[in-house]
C-alpha cells in the first residue's frame, strides 16, 4: 500500500473526512457478497468459466457516456457494466459454440457490432473493447493458456500472470514522479477465477493480499456520505460532467482514496470477526452505492482501464 498512500498523504484536490467512516459502516451492516456467475444457471465447464470471465473484465469499463446504452435481458432493461455482463451472458446462452476458441477467434468487429447492439444508445468504444477481446483471445489461443493458469501458487503471481501477459491490463499511472498500481480489471479477473475455478482456487488459497477496484461509482458513494471531501475545481468538474482527462494529478487523486478507505473499513470489520477481502467488498459497497436515491455525480474520465 505503499503508493497507495505516497498519494493521499500528498493530494491537493481531495481530503478525507474519515470521522465519516463509522457511519457510513453502520449503514453497510454485514455485507454478504454473491459472484456475479451465481446469478446465472450456466451449464459451463471449468475452463468455459475461466475463458468467459477473461472475455469479460477485458472489457469491463468506462460506460459512463449519454446516452446510455441500454439492453434488455429476460425483459428487463439493463446498462452501464451490468450489460455488459448480460449481453455476454445472453450470447453464451444462446449459442453452445460461442466460447469454442475457434469461433472466439473467428470473431470479426462487425461481429461485435452485432452482439452489442441494445434497445437504445450504442456500447461506448466497441473499438477499444473489441481490440482489448481479441488480444486476450490470441494470447489463450497461442499458449499454454490453462495449464500456466493452474500451475499458480498464490494471488500475487495470479494477479501479475495477468498484468504481464495482457496489455490492456496493465492499469499504472504516474503521480509525483511515483508508479501508482491500480490494476482495477486485473483485481476483478483474478477474483472472478478465484471464485469461478476450483484448482486456481486451491492452489491460490485465498485473495485477501488483493487491493479494492479503483473505478467511477465507489468515490461518488464515499463523497455523498462525507468521506471524501473534493475542493472546487473537483467538485465543479464532477458536478457539471466535465471530462477529466486520465492520468492527470486530480484524475489519479481519486482512485488512491477509495482503496485506502475500502482497506480502513475492511480492517475496522475485521476487528467485528466479519471477515471479508477487499474485492468482495468493493463490489457489496458498489452495489450499495448503485441503490442509493439523490447520488451525486461519478467523475468523468475516458479510459480503457475502468
Amino acid at each position: 500500500m505503499e503508493d497507495i498512500e505516497y498519494v493521499v498523504n500528498n493530494s491537493n484536490f481531495i481530503k478525507l473526512n474519515l470521522n465519516k467512516l463509522d457511519k457510513f459502516i453502520e449503514d453497510l451492516g454485514e455485507p454478504k457478497y454473491v459472484h456475479w456467475s451465481e446469478e446465472f444457471n450456466l451449464d459451463l465447464t471449468e475452463e468455459e468459466w475461466i475463458l468467459l470471465s477473461f472475455i469479460i473484465e477485458s472489457m469491463n469499463f468506462c460506460f459512463w457516456m449519454k446516452p446510455k446504452w441500454i439492453i434488455e435481458y429476460n425483459n428487463e432493461k439493463i446498462s452501464g457494466s451490468n450489460a455488459l455482463f448480460y449481453t455476454i451472458i445472453k450470447e453464451v446462452e444462446k449459442n453452445k459454440t460461442f466460447l469454442d476458441l475457434d469461433n472466439l477467434n473467428k470473431l470479426t468487429f462487425e461481429d461485435f457490432e452485432n452482439i452489442f447492439r441494445g434497445i437504445s444508445g450504442t456500447c461506448p468504444f466497441l473499438k477499444e473493447r473489441y481490440n482489448n477481446f481479441k488480444e486476450t483471445i490470441n494470447y489463450i489461443n497461442n499458449h499454454d493458456f490453462y495449464n500456466e493458469l493452474y500451475a499458480i501458487k498464490n494471488n500475487q503471481d495470479l494477479l501479475n500472470y495477468i498484468i504481464d501477459n495482457f496489455n490492456s491490463f496493465k492499469d499504472v499511472s504516474i503521480y509525483k514522479g511515483k508508479k501508482v498500481y491500480f490494476y482495477k480489471r486485473a483485481t476483478l479477473l483474478a477474483n472472478d477465477l478465484y471464485h469461478l475455478s476450483t484448482a486456481i482456487r486451491n492452489n491460490a488459497r485465498d485473495v485477501n493480499n488483493l487491493r479494492g477496484c479503483a473505478d467511477y461509482g465507489i468515490p461518488r458513494t464515499f463523497r455523498d456520505y462525507g468521506i471524501l471531501i473534493y475542493n472546487d475545481e473537483l467538485s465543479n468538474m464532477v458536478d457539471n460532467e466535465i471530462e477529466i482527462k486520465h492520468d492527470i494529478e486530480i484524475e489519479i487523486e481519486i482512485r488512491p482514496k477509495i482503496l485506502y478507505i475500502i482497506e480502513l473499513i475492511k480492517n475496522k470489520l475485521q476487528e467485528k470477526n466479519i471477515i471479508i477481502n477487499a474485492v468482495d467488498l468493493d463490489n457489496v459497497i458498489w452495489n450499495m452505492g448503485k441503490k442509493m436515491s439523490n447520488r451525486s455525480n461519478s467523475h468523468h474520465t475516458v479510459t480503457i482501464y475502468y
